[in-house]
């Protein structure tokens, strides 16, 4: 599907020259040329999902995850700890992802995760860790919090990197927020609230 590697392709260029990210190519270079799996029924819609796909819009490669997911039929999910115990209340109607890549995703991998987070307007994604590595390609503007660090502002084409067990947190502004991820080595292991 050349859809997959068009996403694949601007993936990797955009994550190309950041030194965090070198270890992730590799694996992105193993996905160009996989043929996704359509899903056989689609999920329920979520709350979160009425803000997608104009929240990636604005980003070439926003506009080629909502073509892939339109074509495939992706379905969306939220961490199961989550949904046994919300962060915060509506949470869960402001929060959801989407996995392209993966050990259940339309293109099958245990090696890499990579999917879409989703964040209505607004919405706190408290501090949490998991033990994989972890990069974030912003789609719009929205704010990441990493232990150890302030507050920062990032918006499309920023590479954001987190270490494996590193507490991270992320917020979106007036407007819902959407951002690439990628995760790579313990992925089996879902991430919990600090």
């Amino acid at each position: 599907m050349a859809i997959w590697n068009v996403l694949v392709d601007g993936i990797a260029a955009r994550l190309s020259g950041h030194p965090a990210a070198a270890a992730f190519l590799p694996h992105l270079a193993d996905l160009a040329g996989e043929v996704p799996l359509p899903c056989v029924e689609r999920s329920a819609m979520l709350p979160v999902q009425r803000y997608w796909p104009a929240a990636g819009a604005s980003d070439p490669l926003g506009q080629v995850l909502a073509t892939l997911d339109s074509q495939l039929g992706i379905g969306w999910r939220q961490n199961p700890n989550y949904r046994v115990k919300p962060p915060s209340a509506g949470f869960l109607d402001n929060y959801g992802y989407l996995e392209c890549a993966g050990p259940e995703a339309p293109v099958r991998t245990v090696d890499l995760r990579l999917g879409l987070l989703l964040l209505g307007p607004a919405t706190l994604y408290p501090p949490h860790q998991h033990p994989a590595e972890e990069i974030y390609l912003p789609l719009g503007p929205g704010r990441w919090w990493r232990a150890g660090d302030s507050w920062r502002e990032f918006t499309s084409g920023a590479v954001i990197h987190h270490p494996p067990m590193c507490g991270h947190a992320t917020e979106s502004g007036n407007d819902a927020l959407a951002a690439i991820y990628l995760w790579r080595g313990e992925i089996e292991t879902a991430a919990r609230i600090d």
